[in-house]
């Protein structure tokens, strides 16, 4: 199994509901930009941890 899914489910946790806030708290005309963003935010910082930390276990 992934060693990382401990970060998966933490960004999750913490990704998940400030983007379902935005999408409704967001005008209508904008939401697409809360759905559009978010997920690619979340698989952004997701990978971003990994290399930083097999980059800080390589020093």
């Amino acid at each position: 199994m992934n060693k990382h899914w401990k970060k998966y489910l933490f960004l999750f946790a913490v990704i998940v509901p400030i983007s379902i806030v935005n999408i409704f708290t967001l005008p209508y005309h904008h939401r697409y930009i809360a759905v559009a963003i978010f997920p690619a935010l979340f698989w952004v910082l997701y990978y971003s941890w990994i290399v930083l930390e097999r980059k800080r276990d390589r020093q």
